[in-house]
């Protein structure tokens, strides 16, 4: 049995990276003994992870289908007109075949080799389907169709659908996930986007994120906090570079930065406890990372010293174990989220940066800790600190039982698809 789990994300970011750990997780649950080739943006990267975390065996990682390469614009070009030049020239093998290796050469050549010999794909492109991406969505939908006429059974992991507005995406899509398998998507927007498209798919789940099925290390949890010189009772922070694009409310990035920096001084003042930023996106080319955004914060407090932040990449293994130390968590990444609520086990404070976020929150009964990104400000924020640390008991004993209930269902959800599906050794 060969599964092959495409659209990885990259493992500079800790929510792509627990994605492919966690499919894993439901390949080897649901088919034991099986051999798993992970295709994904870095493959090295991810292998080391992988191997950190203690999960690579009869694991395969590569490049992934279509990945766009960091060069100059003239050498993207050609790469995207090469890629055009191949679907093409793929959809008229596939007319008259449905294994085409033999036709192709390179590195396209070794994936489809995987493919053929593969009995399902698992996608975890969870927001590929996205015309703010639109020439990535395109790309990625272009390769599921490819598997799709290969046969291959295709199953969509924690999908967030939109937005989408371009025609071309919105066919391209609604053909793909009508010939799909199963599709578990992590929201009420999506799953009402799939009921208005009217799919086809023979199993469509309103479910939730794979990531609340994440791991915990506590053999680790002490060199952590040793390394990172972090002391006991301390408030988790997770930030983010925001753009603020169609962003209704009154807050841009000053406020978000300014609320926050005086938030974490009042929590120190206050209730006398520590702060430690852990970053979700660390070592990213040509944009702002998590931790820089966490300096920035920083440089704008009166209690620097009782603040540590996180420079390196960490492992979700990793980061689910710092959080499972923590008191709470103030978060603005959504896998912080999770991995704080479901392998940390502790509550925490959201500040929206899309609707997926506040629809996790409302999911897991916290919808009253959230707040809308583009609204924020000092005083809000203080007054969810405040509620959150006067009710903090009630907080984690109804979290933790909400917590049961969306992991039972999800699993629930995953055990439906693995009955119905005649098992090919």
């Amino acid at each position: 049995m060969k599964i092959i789990i495409t659209e990885g994300g990259t493992a500079h970011n800790v929510g792509s990276m627990a994605l492919i750990e966690n499919a894993i997780k439901i390949a080897r649950d649901c088919h034991p003994n099986c051999k798993i080739t992970v295709l994904c943006v870095d493959s090295e990267l991810v292998r080391n992870i992988l191997y950190k975390d203690g999960i690579q065996d009869n694991i395969t990682v590569m490049d992934d289908l279509f990945t766009i390469p960091s060069k100059s614009k003239i050498h993207k070009l050609y790469w995207f007109l090469c890629c055009i030049l191949w679907i093409i020239y793929t959809r008229i093998i596939l007319i008259f075949t449905k294994n085409i290796s033999w036709g192709l050469c390179g590195k396209r050549k070794k994936i489809i080799q995987e493919v053929e010999t593969a009995e399902y794909i698992y996608c975890i492109g969870a927001e590929r389907i996205n015309d703010i991406y639109y020439k990535t969505a395109l790309l990625s939908l272009c390769a599921l169709d490819t598997y799709l006429k290969m046969k291959k059974r295709l199953i969509h992991f924690s999908l967030t659908i939109g937005p989408v507005f371009y025609k071309s995406t919105i066919t391209m899509a609604q053909h793909v996930l009508n010939n799909s398998y199963a599709i578990f998507v992590r929201d009420q927007k999506s799953y009402d986007i799939l009921q208005n498209w009217r799919c086809k798919a023979k199993y469509i789940f309103n479910s939730y994120d794979i990531a609340l099925l994440q791991s915990k290390n506590d053999t680790i949890a002490k060199n952590l906090m040793n390394e990172f010189n972090i002391k006991s009772d301390f408030i988790g922070v997770s930030v983010i570079n925001w753009t603020f694009r169609k962003a209704k409310g009154p807050s841009k990035m000053p406020e978000y930065l300014k609320s926050h920096a005086q938030s974490l001084d009042y929590i120190i003042e206050k209730y006398n406890l520590n702060i430690v930023i852990t970053p979700t996106v660390v070592g990213m080319k040509n944009i702002v990372n998590d931790d820089e955004i966490a300096d920035e914060i920083i440089k704008l407090m009166k209690h620097p010293e009782r603040v540590t932040t996180i420079h390196r990449l960490l492992s979700p293994v990793e980061m689910a174990t710092l959080f499972s130390k923590c008191k709470f968590s103030i978060v603005t990444r959504m896998h912080a989220a999770i991995l704080c609520t479901g392998a940390g086990k502790r509550p925490v404070i959201a500040i929206n940066y899309l609707y997926k976020l506040r629809e996790y929150m409302k999911n897991i009964n916290f919808e009253d800790y959230s707040i809308d990104i583009d609204v924020i400000n000092t005083e809000k924020l203080i007054k969810l600190i405040d509620k959150m640390i006067k009710d903090y008991n009630l907080n984690y004993d109804r979290l933790n039982h909400r917590q049961v209930i969306l992991k039972n269902k999800l699993k629930d959800n995953i055990e439906t698809v693995k009955k119905n599906v005649k098992i090919v050794i």
